[in-house]
């Protein structure tokens, strides 16, 4: 059997470990808060993790959106190498 002693000994660790865990999550929330537009206003943990896989959504749509401008871009402009001088026009 553990002594008295030994056991608040684990306790006590147990706490400390469970207070530093709650203030790596509160870090992490605050970060998040940041990134998040309007993060700073959202009080509730559930909206701002709703909020922030929508402004994840929102940036892949972006991403795939400005992919597909450069790629039409690419392909109306000629390509750098036909414009480049040949031997002949040095």
């Amino acid at each position: 059997m553990e002594s008295k002693s030994h056991v608040r000994g684990k306790k006590r660790k147990m706490r400390l470990h469970l207070i530093r865990n709650r203030e790596a999550i509160q870090r992490k929330v605050k970060q998040l808060k940041r990134l998040i537009p309007r993060g700073h206003e959202m009080e509730n943990a559930e909206t701002l993790y709703q909020k922030t896989a929508n402004y994840i959504s929102l940036l892949q749509w972006q991403v795939i959106v400005l992919e597909n401008v450069t790629a039409l871009y690419a392909a109306r402009i000629p390509k750098q190498s036909s414009l480049a001088p040949t031997k002949d026009t040095k």
